[in-house]
Formats: structure tokens, sequence, C-alpha cells
């Protein structure tokens, strides 16, 4: 590497550059050389670039307020900020989801007649009398008797809770807290080994973004108390110095999703401010043990540091994305332990929030679940994840070099740093043909019964077998061909699928968004992040769409500010990354089998079947494995795909300067 050139990419990402000499990738008594001085230029930079940023922003801030009506939200009742307590208290029933519902009674007492019929969880009734822990209630809706006397608790457990009137938060400027955030020195990560995940899981541990200490269950967020979260707001700048975190109350923690475990919360605060959240949302590890030991190991160790994106996205860049996420209160991540926290606002799903009437909350590969056309939807998730794109490109978010140093970029990668070989790049033979031949079994045996009749085909079978050793050989390869161009690298969200965003529809049924959960949030191929926003969606609709929607982001990238890009490159990217995810689901294979047993497969008939089709210990990874076998293998049966990979070996083999590699897939 040349000295100058050096010093250019240390002006703009010390930090990454001094990892990079640990790992003997460029010399270390180069790096040191210009390093101190390239740290403290760039940090001036930086402070700069982010100041001039903010001033921009505070000037259209000032231009949208004269613009703006001078009146605040309206909630659903059409006052302004508030919303009146209903005339009858109205119960959610949250307990006996694994016995159909919690027991009814006809009297008072816990020793009056039991009736036949219990009432089911979800269900909301009007309060008629409330005496101690026991409720007389109506039915408003759900299951069950239509009226009888129920626990509201039973051994410190909520059986049913009062339902709240949600009052709308008002908006807060977030920009100077932003602004400071983009000033500071990106964090240095050390990926965490097992032994080390192993050792330190349950200990305490001083993050790396604020140095202190933090909770990472709902035991120690209890034991910490409004004092910590006082503290932690004040230090990141998320609620203003002059108030205090005074209660700290129903604490819960779940399982959700399918990577971290979550906890909500309720605050009350010193000074009762309009602009601050009174519900709050954290997520945090999943525990090292019983149904999610697996998971933690996967996100802590072979996802080591992934937490850091999510946090900076949230952050650092809370007041310029194009559109809503949920505000940012604080997060961290412990290096030593791999324990990590992020809070948030909790999102009022499925209530009136102002002018917003909210979407419930959805799942992946549920789209049948949404609550207008498919297509509006994913078109609407694609035209926001490309204006994201496009801003970062012209430099919206923040300038480059700083965005570089927090999410540093696949653009600045060598391209002899990517793996690319004469061999196969991809795992080891013996380890590939032991997994194909359990995804073979699983398309063409044991669950046929949920792809087309095609692909249990010996025909079908040989063309997915060839397709996958090809795509193993090349896996260094498909990795830096869909990253070789800069025009089609951009930082955005990693997985915008309808889980990870809140939809809420205005006065006028309009449909909008904000987005969620920003783990992966990167700088890379546009080809591989269409993927992962578009992977979990019905393959027919997929089929028939995936060109509008590959158009709908040039035209909307190309808006906001990023080149024009051409539709044949991006779809082959895109169909590359689904090439990648069809390897490891080979490795999945054995997890399906533990979520679901093999034996049972023999009579599921489709993947609506209420055995892979809901979540398994509140995860749904089942469900995502299965469905994305589903469209994989439909979109090797309906899209050429293998003469395309053909050709695609020859250009590539011309364009790297090797030999065509020799793979066997039978």
């Amino acid at each position: 590497m040349d000295f100058d050139d050096l010093d250019e990419v240390l002006r703009q990402t010390p930090h990454v550059f001094r990892r990079w000499a640990d790992l003997g990738v460029v010399s270390g008594s180069e790096v040191e050389v210009v390093a101190d001085a390239a740290e403290e230029k760039a940090a001036a930079e930086r402070a700069a670039a982010a100041e001039k940023l903010s001033a921009e922003r505070r000037a259209k801030l000032k231009e949208d307020a004269v613009e703006a009506p001078k009146e605040a939200p309206k909630a659903a009742n059409g006052t302004n900020g508030a919303s009146d307590a209903p005339s009858v208290p109205l119960w959610e029933v949250v307990g006996g989801a694994d016995k159909g519902g919690i027991l009814v009674r006809d009297g008072e007492s816990t020793s009056s007649q039991q009736l036949s019929e219990r009432l089911s969880t979800g269900a909301k009734v009007e309060q008629l009398e409330l005496k101690g822990q026991r409720l007389h209630y109506r039915l408003k809706s759900g299951t069950g008797p239509q009226e009888g006397w129920i626990s509201i608790a039973l051994s410190g457990k909520d059986l049913a809770v009062l339902l709240r009137p949600h009052v709308p938060v008002l908006p807060r400027d977030t920009e100077p807290r932003c602004s400071g955030e983009l000033a500071k020195a990106p964090v240095g990560w050390t990926p965490v080994s097992m032994p080390q995940l192993q050792e330190k899981h349950m200990q305490m541990g001083t993050g790396i973004i604020y140095k202190i200490d933090f909770p990472f269950n709902a035991e120690l967020l209890q034991k910490m108390g409004p004092s910590w979260l006082t503290k932690a707001f004040h230090t990141a700048g998320s609620m203003p110095k002059d108030n205090k975190v005074k209660t700290l109350k129903n604490i819960k923690e779940y399982i959700g999703g399918g990577n971290c475990s979550k906890l909500v919360f309720d605050v009350e605060y010193e000074q009762p401010a309009p602009d601050l959240h009174t519900e709050l949302f954290a997520k945090i590890p999943f525990p090292l043990a019983g149904n999610t030991l697996s998971d933690r190991m996967a996100s802590s160790v072979m996802q080591s540091g992934a937490e850091i994106g999510e946090i900076n996205a949230q952050r650092l860049l809370e007041s310029r994305l194009p559109f809503s996420i949920p505000r940012y209160y604080f997060g961290d991540v412990s290096n030593d332990t791999s324990n990590w926290i992020l809070i948030t606002e909790r999102i009022p799903f499925g209530k009136q929030d102002g002018d917003r009437k909210m979407d419930p909350a959805y799942d992946k590969m549920k789209d049948w679940e949404l609550k207008g056309t498919v297509d509006e939807y994913y078109f609407l998730l694609t035209t926001y994840g490309a204006r994201m794109a496009g801003m970062d490109k012209a430099e919206k978010l923040a300038p480059r070099a700083v965005m570089d140093g927090f999410f540093p970029s696949a653009a600045m990668r060598p391209k002899e740093h990517w793996g690319m070989r004469a061999e196969s790049s991809g795992i080891g033979e013996k380890e590939f043909a032991m997994k194909i031949k359990m995804g073979v079994d699983f398309v063409g045996t044991t669950g046929k019964a949920l792809f087309p009749a095609e692909c249990s085909t010996a025909s079908f079978l040989q063309k997915y077998k060839k397709i996958l050793a090809i795509s193993n050989a090349y896996t260094a390869e498909m990795a830096w061909w869909c990253n070789r161009n800069p025009d089609y690298i951009a930082w955005s969200h990693g997985n915008l699928n309808v889980d990870n965003v809140f939809f809420w529809r205005d006065a006028s049924d309009k449909l909008d968004l904000g987005v969620l959960d920003w783990g992966g949030a990167r700088t890379d191929s546009l080809g591989w992040k269409l993927w992962w926003w578009l992977y979990c969606c019905e393959y027919d609709f997929l089929n028939a769409n995936l060109d509008a929607l590959l158009d709908c982001f040039i035209k909307e990238y190309q808006a906001s500010g990023g080149p024009l890009l051409e539709r044949k490159e991006l779809r082959w990217q895109f169909t590359l990354s689904a090439l990648q995810q069809g390897i490891g689901l080979l490795g999945a294979v054995p997890q399906i089998y533990k979520m679901c047993k093999k034996p049972e497969f023999a009579s599921i008939k489709d993947r609506l079947d209420p055995r892979i089709s809901q979540n398994i210990d509140g995860k749904n990874t089942l469900r995502i494995y299965i469905g994305t076998f589903i469209n994989i293998c439909n979109m090797i049966k309906d899209w050429d795909i293998e003469s395309q990979l053909d050709q695609w070996v020859k250009e590539l083999c011309g364009n790297i300067g090797i030999a065509e590699k020799k793979v066997s897939w039978e």
C-alpha cells in the first residue's frame, strides 16, 4: 500500500486500520507513524462536519416549524396531548395462555362455583366491581362467560391488567443529541470467544460507549432502579439534566422474534414531561440456557459485536432518517461480557396514537395478517429503504468519513481481502456433502408436501445440488461481486421486513411507517440488502413483483441522491444473496427437526399447519427456515438460475483471472 494512500485511509478511519494492522493486513509500523496525528485530524473533521450538518438540520427544523400549524398532536378524542379515561374501566386478560384462558367463578369468593368455560387470554372486559384482587366483569371482546368474577393476579403474576388510555407523546428535537454523538470517535470491538462468553455472561460489565455499568435482565433493572435510569438517560442526553426518573414499575421480560430477549417497563418522572415516554421497551441478550442457549451463542460469538451497529443507528441517526424510529433513551454493550441493552420508547401497536391509527405488530412470513394489500406494504418498505440508502450516498445522514468511521464500508475492503482463491472458498467438501444430503432429503422427501411437486423430482434435486454446490465453491467470489461496484454500496437497514417496522394510517387512511430493529445496519451491497428485506414475503407476490420493486428502489435511490443503478445487476446481486442463504439453510435442517420432530412432517400438508406456522418457544425461527427453503426452491424452479450461474462463473473467472473451479455435486 502506498504511504500517501495509507495516510488518506487512516485519516478517515484510523481505528479500523489499527485493527487491520493487528491482523497483519497492513504494516503496523506504517500505521503507527501517522495514526495518532490522523486520529486527531479525523476527530476535528468529524466535529466540524457534524456541526455543519447539524446547523443545516436546525435551519430545516425552523423552516418546518414556520410552515407547520402551531398545535400539538391530537389524541383519539380530539384533545391535544391527552385523552379522557373511559367511563367504565377496561381490563385485558393476560394470563392463562397455556391453559386456554383463566378461571371464572360466579361469585366474589374464590370458593364460589367455578363456571364451565374459561375467559380467553386476550379478552377485554368491563369492570363492574373491583374488590381487592377480585374483579367482577362483563365481557366486551374475546370468548368466555359473559359475566363473572376473576382474579387479576395470582402468586405475583398478572392474570388481567387495567387498560390505560394511551396518551400521545409530543415530539422532541433529538438533533442536538445526535450531532453530539456523531462528533465522538467510534468505539472499537474485539471478537468474543466461546470460553469468554461462558465465563462472563452473567457478570456486570462497563459499556464501551458511555463507560457506565448497565443491567442486562429484568432482575438487574429492578435492582438498579430509577437512579440508574436517571444516570443512563442523562449520560445519553435523552432526558434533560434537571429531570429524574422517579418510579420504575411493571417490568416484564419475554422472548419474542428470533434475535434477543425483550423487556417492557413503565416509568414516572420527577417532573412530568409531555415529550418523554413513560412506557419503555428494551432489548437485552438471550439467556445462555435452555431453549435460547444456541441463539445466545450465535449472537454473542458468531455475530459478535453486531449490537453496536444497532445501537449506533439509533443513537447517531435518529434525527436524520427519512422516517420515524423509536425514540432512543440509552444503549450500550460490554466487550468483556458480551452483554448489552438498548432502551427506546414502546411503540403503541394497535392503538390510536394522536392522528395515527397504529397497525398491530406483525411477524415474519405471516403476510396474510397484513391489514391492507401486500403490495401496499412492500412497495412502501422499498421506497423508504431506497430513500435511506440514497441519503447516505449523498452524505445527507452524515459526511462520508463520519459514516465510514461508525459503519465501515465494504467499498473500503481491498479485492485481495475477500478470500477469493482457485479452490473452493466455501465450507469444506465433506461438510458440504453432509449438509446438501440433509437439504435434499428435507426438500424431496421429509418435507416434500411443503414444496411444489416438481421440487421432489430427480431432475430438480439434481439442479438444486448443482446450483448450491457451485454457490458454495464461489462463496467469497459472490460476496466480492456484490460489493465490487461502489454505486451499489450504501448504508441502510439490514433486515427491513414487516416485523421490523411499525405501520400506521393517517386520518385519510394513507399508510405510513417507522422502522425498528437496526441489527445488521451497515454499508454494503444493496442487492444483498434487498434480499434480506424481501425474503420473507409470499413467493407468488415476490415472483410477480420483483422487477417492479427493484425499479421502485432504483427510482427512489436516485431521487434521494444515489447514482442510477441497473436493474439486471441489482437483481443478480439479489439472486446471489439468496443462494448464499440457501447454503446456510442446509445447516439449519437439524434445528428444524429439533423444533418440529421429523416424524411430524408425515402429517403436515402445508406451511400453514400450526406445528410450523406458529412461534416455537416465543421465536419465529422454524417458520422462517421453512418459508425461506420454499422461496429459494421456487426461485431455482422458475428463474433459470442454473444457466445464469454458469454464465456468471465464466464472466467472474475472466474478470479475476482464475480458472473455473472443479465442483462436484454427485
